[in-house]
């Protein structure tokens, strides 16, 4: 009998996310005849013991396990699930020797930190169908696989990083989506996930998308997004996000997606939500995204003055987003602003002209995070390494390897 690869969803936060990417790697193995097996401790009560049955079932020879997010990105809280990740390969190890290999968004950001402090044998940074595709096959033929695009893996008691590859998104076919139980995941209270492109070139000087990603944006093609959905519909999956960076960048490939969607009837059939820059975004965009389903955009527009958003890398200002409140009072549209308090050069006066602004505005809803995640990697860890950013990092003290460090203002009680 052929051995198979189990593929452990890790996120158990509330409401659940749907696992997007571990999903398309399952689903590129299984188009090569890989036996692949699931495990999703988004819905286990008791996970361990749900891991020891996968792991007793046998037949095994490798396990991988999605990590989609480092820490909970609160400011407040500051927890990370590096821990989490570990208690898990640490369980695998108790009761086998299989391989085990890390994915994900989160894993992506800092991978040689993660693949230390949990201890698996190696990891796959950036996009991860092909690199585990590549993976699944040198390790059945018991080949070396120290070549390998994306992989970060253990040689001589070093971590070593290979040179990342962009899939192809163009040449991907739609993704089945039946590997996980999405309707399940709806009846939970989440929208379950579909990519239209990844990757994002944008400047901001916090944000590890890029680094995660890719900074060069790479588009699908609205007929496969379209399929995807359609595909999720027959499951009676009928409510979406979207989880781009941003939908509208590049704005016409979000017009022509939008388009798509329309023409083949599922604008009245589904709901969805997604992530938009402030700009570019017209009336079209927004008439367009209302008749393909549209419930609702998430602006991150992160601060109403524009001294301040030009610290933060950002490329919009404070008469674009006005401009950008009118077009969506006049379609209708649902909205929310997305704010980062407490960036460089925050003081309490920029803060209360933001607020004023939102006010004045009569920005429907508003979300708030305070301080700022330092992500390894970003323009803005690597200021506060030259000295050329002052402010307070949290914790205040030597943090740990691995736990999640926080920037705020000095001019910010």
């Amino acid at each position: 009998m052929v051995r198979s690869v189990l593929l452990i969803n890790t996120n158990t936060l509330r409401p659940p996310v749907s696992p997007v990417g571990l999903e398309s790697v399952g689903e590129t193995l299984r188009q090569v005849k890989v036996p692949v097996r699931v495990l999703d401790l988004a819905f286990e009560a008791e996970w361990s013991a749900a891991l020891n049955r996968e792991l007793e079932a046998g037949e095994l020879f490798m396990v991988g396990l999605s990590v989609r997010n480092t820490d909970d990105c609160c400011f407040a809280t500051r927890k990370s699930f590096i821990p989490w990740i570990r208690e898990i390969v640490t369980r695998i190890r108790l009761v086998s020797r299989l391989f085990v290999v890390l994915g994900g968004v989160g894993f992506s950001v800092m991978p040689e930190t993660i693949l230390r402090l949990t201890g698996a044998d190696a990891g796959i940074a950036g996009d991860g169908e092909e690199a585990m595709l590549a993976l699944v096959e040198c390790l059945a033929k018991d080949e070396t696989f120290f070549h390998l695009p994306n992989l970060v893996y253990w040689r001589d008691g070093n971590i070593h990083s290979n040179h990342r590859v962009a899939v192809d998104l163009r040449r991907m076919p739609p993704p089945r989506r039946c590997l996980f139980d999405n309707r399940r995941y709806e009846q939970h209270g989440a929208a379950v996930g579909v990519e239209t492109k990844r990757g994002c070139a944008q400047r901001c000087i916090f944000c590890a998308d890029p680094l995660a990603k890719g900074n060069i944006v790479r588009l699908r093609p609205p007929s496969t997004v379209v399929q995807e959905l359609q595909n999720l519909v027959d499951q009676e999956v009928s409510w979406f996000h979207f989880c781009d960076s941003e939908f509208n960048l590049p704005l016409e490939h979000a017009r022509e997606v939008c388009r798509a969607i329309i023409e083949a009837g599922l604008g009245n059939k589904i709901g969805w939500y997604c992530y938009c820059a402030p700009i570019p975004f017209d009336e079209e965009l927004a008439r367009l995204m209302k008749r393909a389903g549209c419930a609702g955009i998430n602006f991150g527009v992160d601060s109403l003055c524009d001294e301040q958003l030009g610290r933060l890398g950002r490329s919009h200002n404070l008469n674009e987003l006005e401009k950008l409140v009118l077009i969506l009072r006049k379609t209708e549209l649902n909205y929310m602003f997305d704010l980062l308090i407490g960036g460089p050069g925050e003081t309490e006066e920029t803060v209360k002209t933001t607020i004023e602004r939102v006010r004045r505005l009569d920005v429907p809803l508003c979300g708030m995070a305070v301080g700022v995640r330092v992500y390894p990697g970003t323009p803005l860890a690597q200021a506060i390494a030259e000295g050329c950013v002052e402010g307070r990092l949290y914790p205040q003290r030597e943090s740990a390897p691995g736990e999640p460090i926080f920037y705020l203002s000095p001019h910010i009680d």
